[in-house]
């Protein structure tokens, strides 16, 4: 039971550090500082994110390895992996951005768009999936 409580706290803590970031964080970063500092903030701020993100879903795909859920298993690899690919991602955005290489930049953006989106879903279907 207590693997169960620990899950549901790494997946809500997911999903927190995703809604704090992205509603909370994000908007006041472009209403408040000009292109320049935002640039050179969201630079610093990012990689740690998805660290941040890659590192609480590593405990809880640990916890599922050992379990025998293959469907929070695998969710639990999604997570983990989209985590991962954002956090790579960041070098080709950034340098895609200051070469001003837009299609490429729009691209890598987009995917980072895309594995916030997928992590955020993915551990709200895990946190029903656990607390059910």
């Amino acid at each position: 039971m207590s693997s169960q409580i620990a899950l549901i706290i790494f997946n809500l803590l997911i999903a927190g550090v995703i809604f704090s970031h992205l509603l909370l964080t994000t908007p006041v970063i472009f209403k408040t500082l000009d292109e320049d500092a935002a640039s050179r903030f969201l630079r610093t701020i990012f990689p740690r994110y998805y660290l941040l993100l890659l590192l609480l879903s590593l405990p809880a795909l640990l916890i599922l390895y050992f379990q025998d859920s293959a469907l929070t298993w695998w969710l639990a690899i999604n997570i983990s992996a989209h985590a991962l690919i954002g956090l790579a991602g960041i070098p080709i955005t950034n340098a895609a951005r200051d070469r001003g290489w837009d299609k490429i930049f729009s691209f890598s953006h987009g995917v980072s768009v895309y594995c916030t989106v997928v992590i955020f879903a993915l551990s709200i279907i895990q946190f029903f999936i656990l607390a059910g």
